[in-house]
């Protein structure tokens, strides 16, 4: 079927060219010569449509009798009739269904036409296959749920303008990266016609990677069309299209299509280009929230009014490539003319603009225009090759201004922490790295110049609202600011590859950046941390001071970091160390990795103890020969409970008597020691081998030391048993410490209580309004006390154990589920409740019921004059803790009813 397609369409061409003689290829001037090239184009396609109907009877007749029906019979000859099943649809896609959606994926399977299709099908991929050509419009015929066609990365050259016809529900038709500008008689309006729902269309243009790129402007081409009478567009919302299918705006505004477009991509591209840009070609999509312009290495100017009518533009993105030098910098002053109205602007990138030459750059010209934009948030002017060629007051960004990107510039530390940063505090993320794209002389060498130090802001505390800040690559030195700079909200900073201009961290580094998680300081050449650079560091995870020369400090390098509690990652590689404390990394509790590879270390010496989360350390490329008794046992212990990868590959190990332990170590530990047998090892005579065979290196060298193995065992079991003891004793005291709260989550277990919904959410039901702590000799003023005032004269509920407790239960649980039901607990406190044990347990359970309920549970009553001295220190801790009360000693009726009220309202409070 498809060298029909072929032969057809090379008959039409011969047919064509003999008609078109010599006379009617010159210039057709006379009346009888335009006669005459209507009739060759009227023979043209009455003849085509006569090819075109006999090659469809014949597929229809083809495919009439092979899918006459589902079941076919075939026989040999010989035998019976055999039934086959045959399948109308094309089983190499797939189908994918959802609800009452149905996605066939045709994509990436080398078609040269569209297979056959399910009618009921929603959504149809044919991307990436290798259709060139679609002749016939039936591919699609009665596909009315077909809301969704992608047809990108095909070699499509022609297609008819009936294949979506019918095809009401399509609202997306995406055709990227094709060849369609070979077809110079596509008219869209014809090819989408009826597609009135169509809600986003794409139709972006490639040329073979064969073809020589030879762009001509978009004049010339596509005279045919202008893409705003496209009424199949009017209400497409989302377009990305080439330059080629964009027209001038004609001053007959009266026959304009208005567009509803509010996203537009337009990529000026390879088939044709615009050199200027205006408001003509936009004029007619005036509800654009989304500008996208792509591919600009052509267009050389743009006029300051080429958007002013998008008034609800959102976000405007000009993508260019090496524009020539004398129009670069108008572009960008342009661009922010245009714009200078659109108070809905939210996002504005102009990048790659530049050709890399160094232009000046003149905040009060290109930023004057930006001020009023009150919605404008982000700003992005990435590779523009921007510099100031003296010091400028960038003040003119919107104080909306949220996100600046500065990247790939040429502006010096300077510029970017005085002119930028210092007049626009409000912003958050400030991206100024790799500012080395152009060669440029230094202006502003030293900070201390009279007009920097004559701003009246330096005088107080600057406050930034700086979250992110990136500024890599300067040449010249960095400028940490002073005392008077505070950064509150500032968790992420690059200031890596600025070697050779920073040497110190000064002291108040950390205190003004308290909210600092991520610091790079890498690849600088730091010699030198002062004191306090990193002392209010407690909230940083992740630091990385390779590649500088901390080996300079010796081993004061580890003091700075004892304060980074909270670290997670840490990478101190290439710095030349030689020594490490045991306390390096003590306090980094939260340590997951550490590199500290490529240095000089001839021990590692560090505590890796409390560093039990610890997944990662690197000690490859130093001079260490084995690692300390205390680091198998530190990494031993981290392997116990997750997995751990150390890395000592390109350090020259030994193999001796006194490393024996270090190899039957590598041999039986769960540690994962990364490309283990690729470590080298040194014999005591000099001699270097692998650990490939670790066993047999190991094996020799136990035989060679049996004269010591007698005290390494002895050494090893001390070591045991000085671990064992550690753990029974830690053991035991957190048991004793945590006695009570382990009683009480115990007896928590076995109680349930039960809850009401409410407006604030579930709240406890309780079955007492309070529970009665005394011990027995104080049976009269506690017990009687209680039923006499709480109960009878005040109707409260009381839990009084002699009462209320639950026979058959333990005396522990009755206490802890008499507490736990009881809104308040009423400890009478005298020298019998002191001694009695089941009292003092009542105590501190109820003291463990109010620590983790966070209730106001507990008064204490104290009966009697009890001297301090006398008073066990959980009851001291209550009392100092909490209001307690006094019984009257005078059994005055009017005191004791104040008493009583007081425990009442005690009782009753909220």
């Amino acid at each position: 079927m498809l060298s029909m397609g072929a032969a057809i369409k090379e008959y039409l061409d011969v047919i064509v060219q003999s008609k078109l003689t010599d006379k009617s290829k010159q210039s057709l001037t006379t009346a009888d010569d335009k006669i005459k090239a209507r009739s060759y184009e009227t023979e043209r396609l009455q003849l085509q449509r006569f090819l075109v109907f006999v090659w469809t009877m014949e597929i229809h007749i083809f495919t009439s009798i092979i899918l006459f029906q589902t079941n076919i019979y075939i026989s040999d000859g010989m035998t019976a009739p055999r039934k086959i099943n045959v399948d109308p649809y094309n089983h190499s896609c797939s189908e994918r269904r959802m609800t009452t959606n149905l996605y066939v994926d045709c994509s990436k399977r080398n078609f040269t036409s569209i297979p056959p299709l399910p009618k009921w099908a929603t959504s149809v991929d044919l991307s990436n296959n290798e259709i060139s050509m679609i002749l016939f419009g039936n591919q699609f015929q009665g596909m009315s749920d077909l809301r969704e066609i992608y047809l990108s990365d095909n070699p499509l050259e022609y297609v008819t303008v009936n294949l979506f016809k019918g095809l009401l529900n399509l609202s997306k038709l995406i055709i990227k990266n094709s060849l369609l500008y070979k077809q110079k008689t596509l008219v869209l309006d014809s090819l989408l016609a009826g597609l009135y729902n169509l809600k986003e269309f794409a139709l972006t243009f490639k040329l073979p990677k064969n073809k020589k790129f030879s762009p001509v402007p978009c004049s010339f081409r596509y005279k045919s069309q202008p893409f705003e009478k496209i009424d199949a567009l009017r209400f497409a919302e989302i377009l990305e299209i080439d330059a080629a299918l964009i027209k001038w705006q004609t001053h007959e505004t009266s026959k304009m299509v208005i567009y509803q477009t509010k996203s537009l991509y337009l990529i000026n591209g390879f088939v044709c280009f615009y050199g200027t840009l205006t408001n003509r070609q936009f004029y007619y999509m005036p509800f654009l929230e989304m500008t996208i312009i792509d591919n600009m290495f052509l267009t050389s100017k743009l006029t300051d009014d080429f958007i002013t009518t998008q008034k609800h533009l959102q976000h405007l993105a000009i993508y260019g490539q090496n524009i020539p030098y004398g129009y670069a910098i108008d572009l960008i002053y342009n661009v922010t003319i245009s714009i200078s109205d659109l108070y809905k602007l939210n996002t504005l990138l102009l990048n790659g603009i530049s050709n890399g030459i160094r232009l000046e750059f003149h905040c009060s010209l290109g930023l004057n225009n930006l001020t009023a934009l009150n919605s404008l948030e982000t700003v992005s002017m990435i590779g523009n090759s921007l510099s100031f060629n003296s010091a400028e007051e960038c003040d003119k960004f919107p104080k909306s201004l949220q996100h600046l990107n500065l990247q790939n510039n040429c502006f010096s530390s300077y510029d970017i922490n005085f002119s930028v940063l210092f007049f626009n505090k409000q912003i958050k993320t400030l991206n100024a790295s790799n500012q080395n794209r152009c060669s440029f002389k230094s202006h502003h060498m030293e900070w201390n110049t009279e007009r920097f130090l004559t701003q009246p802001a330096i005088k107080t505390a600057n406050v930034y609202a700086l979250e992110w800040f990136v500024l890599t690559n300067s040449k010249e030195p960095l400028h940490f600011g002073d005392s008077s700079d505070f950064y509150p909200n500032l968790t992420y900073m690059d200031l890596s590859s600025n070697n050779k201009v920073i040497s110190k961290i000064p002291s108040f580094f950390s205190s003004c950046r308290p909210s600092m998680k991520f610091l790079n300081m890498s690849n600088c050449e730091i010699s030198e941390i002062e004191e306090h650079s990193f002392s209010n560091f407690s909230k940083l995870e992740i630091l990385d001071l390779s590649s500088n020369m901390l080996g300079s400090m010796g081993c004061v390098y580890s003091d700075r970091l004892k304060n980074l509690v909270s670290l997670r990652i840490l990478n101190i590689a290439d710095n030349q160390i030689k020594c490490s404390n045991n306390h390096t990394v003590r306090s980094m509790r939260n340590l997951q990795r550490i590199n500290i590879s490529n240095n000089e270390l001839q021990r590692f010496d560090t505590s890796l103890e409390y560093n039990l989360n610890l997944e990662y350390i690197d000690l490859s490329k130093n001079k260490i020969s084995k690692l300390s008794e205390d680091n198998m046992g530190n990494l031993d212990a981290i392997a116990g409970q997750q997995n751990v990868e150390v890395i000592l590959s390109g350090n020259v190990l030994l193999c001796t008597c006194e490393t024996l332990q270090f190899l039957q170590w590598m041999m039986k530990t769960k540690v994962k020691l990364v490309k283990r047998y690729a470590y080298q090892c040194s014999y005591s005579n000099g001699s270097i081998t692998t650990l490939k065979e670790i066993s047999h290196i190991y094996n020799s060298l136990n035989n060679e030391c049996t004269h010591k193995s007698t005290l390494i065992i002895f050494i090893s079991a001390i070591i045991i048993i000085i671990i064992a003891c550690f753990l029974v004793m830690v053991s035991g005291i957190l048991l004793y410490k945590f006695r009570w709260q382990i009683r009480y989550f115990y007896y928590k277990t076995k109680i349930k209580i039960p809850y009401k919904p409410t407006s604030r959410g579930y709240e406890q039901i309780f079955e007492y309004d309070v529970f009665i702590s005394y011990a027995s000799e104080d049976y009269e003023i506690a017990r009687a006390g209680t039923l006499n005032e709480l109960e009878s004269k005040r109707g409260l509920r009381a839990c009084i154990h002699e009462r209320d407790f639950q026979p058959g239960e333990s005396i522990a649980l009755n206490i802890s589920k008499g507490i736990r039901s009881s809104r308040r607990t009423i400890l009478f406190v005298s020298g019998n409740f002191l001694n009695s044990e089941w009292c003092m347990y009542e105590l501190n359970i109820a003291r463990m019921e109010s620590l983790h309920s966070k209730r106001k549970l507990i008064l204490t009553v104290m009966i009697e004059n009890i001297s301090y001295a006398s008073i066990p220190v959980d009851v001291l801790d209550i009392i100092n803790t909490y209001t307690y009360l006094q019984y009257p000693a005078n059994n005055n009726d009017k005191d004791v009813n104040v008493f009583w009220n007081k425990c009442a309202e005690f009782v009753l409070e909220n």
